[in-house]
Order: structure tokens, then C-alpha cells, then sequence
């Protein structure tokens, strides 16, 4: 079972995780800032997150070194820079989608004083997330049974017209499932300028205290040891 953070400690940490990542330019700073998030995901029970995102790491740096120990033209080399660059982004977005439900979320933007409109935007865009990979392996399986694969050789033989063949479908289905939480939002009553009722109650401990400080120290210690690499 999951340990439970207050939501209001993983907002926060989402937020100072987030603005660090744009401040560490070495690789030693942003693999201490892996390793943290990784960490933390363990924390959370969360393993297979720790593991997914540390290979993910892993592959990236090793394939950002082999660009530039091959040469390759900077058309190849500024892309794979910037994945390595958002690698510890992928640890941020993995906290906020596995560590708290979208109720729990808009419950600590509740307590936060963060206006409607703002928490409301970011729990649709919790909601839709999850469902952009099952819509497109949808998509596949429809064109896999119709005969038109989606694989390389497919879409270098054909680009304009594969891509067709995945845009306007899943187009198509973002606008169905963009209805579907609209009316489902209508229904649980989001038009109520009421303040939300909770089911859980909310209460800082001194382990989400403790859980902070732990945020704020590795933060800071992934930003001097980018600092220290730089020197």
C-alpha cells in the first residue's frame, strides 16, 4: 500500500521539482535530481515508476554520449539534448499522476487558495492524459485490422497518408472523449460555487513535514552539485 502524502506537500513538490530542472545545466546535477525523484517514487511504493525512470535516464545519457562521440549533425544531436535535459521532467510528471487522484488534487489546489479555473484545467488534463495511449493503441489495432500496420517501413513509405490514417481518428475521439468529461464534470456538480466537501480529511503531519524537508534538501543538492560540476 501506497504511503499517503498530503496532497498540498506533493503540489509543492511538483512545483519546486519543476522550476529546478530549468536551473540544472550538468549532467552530475540532473542525475542527482533523478536519482531523488526516483527516491521519492520508492517512497511513494512506486517501484516499477523508480525503475522505468532510472533506465529511461540511463539510455538517454548513454545515447546523448554517443551522438557526440560519433559527431552526429546537431539536427540529431539538440533533440536527444533536450530529452536528456527533460529526463528528470518525466519523474515530476510520474509524482503527479501516481502519487494523488485527480479528487485528491483538486482538493489540496482547494486548500491552496489556487483559483477554479486553474485547478480545473489541470484535473481535466489528469483525466485525458491516461487515455491519449489507450485511444492510440486503439487506432493501431483499427488499422492493423483493416490492413495498414502502423510501423516505420508503413509511414516512410507513405507519411502523408499514415499519418492521416492516425490524426483524424484520434482527432475525432479527443472531441468524443472531450464530451464525455465535460458531462461527467456537469454531473458531479463542478458548476457549484460551493467549496468541495472531501471524503478524506486533510491534515499536515509530521511526516509530510518531514517529507517536505526532504524535498527541499534534494532539490538544493541537485542544484549545487550541477553548480560544482559547472566549476
Amino acid at each position: 500500500m501506497m504511503y499517503r502524502i498530503d496532497p498540498r506537500i506533493l503540489i509543492v513538490q511538483i512545483i519546486v521539482s519543476g522550476a529546478c530542472i530549468f536551473w540544472i545545466f550538468s549532467p552530475v546535477g540532473m542525475a542527482v535530481e533523478t536519482a531523488f525523484l526516483m527516491g521519492f517514487l520508492l517512497y511513494l511504493r512506486r517501484p516499477e515508476e523508480a525503475v522505468r525512470l532510472g533506465l529511461w535516464f540511463c539510455f538517454i545519457v548513454g545515447l546523448y554520449a554517443l551522438a557526440i562521440h560519433l559527431g552526429v549533425p546537431q539536427a540529431i544531436e539538440r533533440p536527444v539534448f533536450l530529452l536528456r535535459k527533460m529526463s528528470p521532467l518525466i519523474g515530476v510528471i510520474l509524482l503527479s499522476l501516481k502519487s494523488m487522484s485527480v479528487s485528491e488534487l483538486m482538493a489540496g489546489l482547494q486548500k491552496l487558495r489556487c483559483p477554479k479555473s486553474t485547478s480545473l484545467a489541470l484535473a481535466i488534463a489528469l483525466r485525458f492524459i491516461p487515455t491519449i495511449r489507450q485511444e492510440l493503441s486503439q487506432i493501431k489495432d483499427a488499422m492493423r485490422t483493416r490492413g495498414v500496420p502502423l510501423t516505420l517501413s508503413t509511414f516512410l513509405k507513405a507519411p502523408a497518408l499514415t499519418a492521416e490514417y492516425m490524426l483524424v481518428p484520434f482527432m475525432m475521439r479527443c472531441v468524443k472523449v472531450a464530451d464525455e468529461l465535460a458531462a461527467a464534470a456537469v454531473t458531479r456538480a463542478i458548476e457549484n460555487p460551493a467549496p468541495r466537501g472531501m471524503r478524506i480529511p486533510m491534515k499536515i503531519r509530521i511526516r509530510d513535514i518531514f517529507y517536505l524537508l526532504l524535498v527541499v534538501g534534494s532539490n538544493l543538492a541537485a542544484l549545487s552539485c550541477g553548480r560544482f560540476a559547472l566549476l
